[in-house]
This record gives C-alpha cells, structure tokens and sequence, in this order.
C-alpha cells in the first residue's frame, strides 16, 4: 500500500466511480482497477460495491477513505513544512464550525491569518456541532469548535466562548422577563435530537423539575429552528449569535429563568495532531478573534469562558 494507491481510493470515492476518476486522475480505468483489487487483496476485504450507478464504498472501504483522506492531507503539508523559512508557519488546515459561529468569526479569522501566516491555507467546513465533533473524532477535521466536551482524553480541547441560550418563537408571543420551566415546558418545542447539548440541558432541566415537555419536531439545524419559530409551528432554545441577523419583527425569545442557561464552544483537535504548527496557528488567531469581539462587545449574549 502506497500515498498513490490511496490517492485513487479516494478519489473515486469522492467522485462515486472509476471512470469520473479516471478521467480525473489522467490515468486509465483498468490500471485504476488494479490498484483498487490490489488493495483489497492486501486488505482481505471488499472494499467498493460496483453497480450500474457506479462505485460507493463498502463500510471497510469508508474506514479505509477516512483514514487515507487524513494521511493524504498530512503527507500533502510535508513540502510547505520542510520550505518554510524563518519560522513562518505554513500548512493546510481544516476547521470545523457551526453556521452561526461561522457567520460571525469567518472571515475576521482569514484576514487575521493571511495578515500573520500567509502560508496557511484554511479549509472552513461547516455543520452542527454534533457533526464537527463526530468529525473530529474520525479525524476528517484539524480542529473544530464544538460544544465543550468536559474531559476527553481523545481530544486536545481549549475553550472559547460561553453563549446565553434563550426561547425563541413565533413574534408577538413572548412575555416579558424570563420564561419559567414550567411556562417552557408547555409550549410546542422544535429541539435537537439526541445527545445534543441543548436538547440535554432542557431534558435536565425539566426532569429536574418534575415535568415533561412537548416535544413537536426534532432538528439540529439552525436555519430551520429559526424558520419554524418564525412561522408560527414550535417554540425552540438558540443563541443569541443563531438569530441576531434575523428581522426582529418576526421572532419574539425570552431568557429563561434560574441558573444561567449557557452553552461553552471550545476550539477541539485530535491529541496525536496536536503541535501541528498551522493547526496551532490558526487555534491562536481564533482565539485571540474571538476574544476581541468580546472585549468590543461585538458578540452579544456572550463571554469568555470561566477559567477552571
């Protein structure tokens, strides 16, 4: 098995068939062919289903493209770091965010890094924070802000920024001050599925409480939380950041009462990439962006992390 052999795996996985790859890669269908059989000789096991549709992986043949896709990414910073000169850091990161951390940090973070490390190439790829985090830990992701994850021996984890959680629904409809649990609990919610966080707070809260809640629709994506509160169907629980840019006329959110109701996103990497000197980079000019925001309070509802 070779960084070759693995470039073509991926690639017609990627590109769903030996031909699209093929014809990607310059190289000939039967010589592609006979890579992927060689492989799968040395391996034992099948590892595409071919069909009229063309090729998809088997579940060894995705095991196999994951692990392959985080090879080729190290093997392909190899050459910026061995030319790198005066300790300028160069390198190809990829950096998973939420949609709304996204919306917010993005692209302050690409003009700080090609102002300090123009040699630093970011990949932004965006999803839940369920999703970053299952992404991170099948090593698909440098680093990737996620909710915090308390002590994970896995992941090599520092925190960012603690967000207010609030009810967000339909405009007109909220009352003033802080929603009790109680109130909260008889509303029609549109909630994350499970283990998300948000959905797991609420959980405790109203177990806590004594109480059961109304559960109408499940959905992690933020765009659709929002949508549904605006028209009207369910209740949900968001930050600040999920909703600021919406119209105000068409939501009305309240805090919700007691204990502070909070989330704290952390900036996680894999511990056996850690000290990656672009992943560092990119770690300290996230921070130092999102610590400026809030010093500017440009990021409302929002605080740097309790220090434990």
């Amino acid at each position: 098995m070779d960084l070759r052999q693995l470039k073509y795996f991926v690639r017609i996985v990627e590109l769903g068939g030996l031909s699209a790859a093929a014809q990607s890669l310059h190289v000939a269908q039967p010589s592609l062919s006979q890579h992927v059989a060689n492989l799968e000789a040395e391996l034992g096991l099948p590892l595409l289903e071919r069909g009229a549709r063309g090729a998809r992986p088997t579940p060894a043949g995705r095991r196999l493209y994951e692990q392959a896709k985080a090879l080729l990414r190290q093997a392909g910073d190899i050459p910026a770091l061995v030319r790198q000169e005066g300790g300028d850091v160069a390198g190809h990161v990829r950096l998973g965010l939420p949609a709304s951390t996204s919306r917010r940090v993005a692209v302050p973070l690409l003009r700080a890094l090609r102002l300090a490390h123009p040699g630093v190439t970011l990949e932004i790829v965006e999803g839940s924070t369920a999703y970053i985090a299952e992404m991170l830990q099948r090593h698909l992701l440098d680093l990737g802000v996620a909710v915090h994850p308390g002590d994970d021996a896995r992941l090599d984890v520092h925190p960012l920024v603690t967000e207010e959680l609030m009810l967000v629904g339909p405009p007109g409809e909220a009352a003033p001050g802080p929603v009790e649990v109680a109130e909260l609990a008889a509303l029609p919610l549109l909630l994350p599925a499970f283990p998300n966080a948000i959905r797991v707070r609420i959980e405790q809260l109203c177990n806590a409480a004594g109480l059961r809640y109304r559960l109408v629709a499940e959905s992690a994506a933020a765009q659709v939380m929002v949508a549904a509160a605006q028209a009207g169907i369910a209740w949900t629980i968001l930050p600040w950041s999920a909703f600021e840019h919406e119209d105000p006329a068409s939501l009305s959110w309240r805090p919700i009462a007691g204990r502070a109701f909070t989330r704290t996103l952390a900036v996680c990497g894999s511990r056996a990439a850690s000290g990656q000197p672009a992943g560092e980079a990119v770690r300290r000019q996230l921070q130092a962006v999102v610590a400026a925001m809030l010093a500017e309070g440009g990021w409302p509802q929002a605080e740097l992390p309790v220090r434990r």
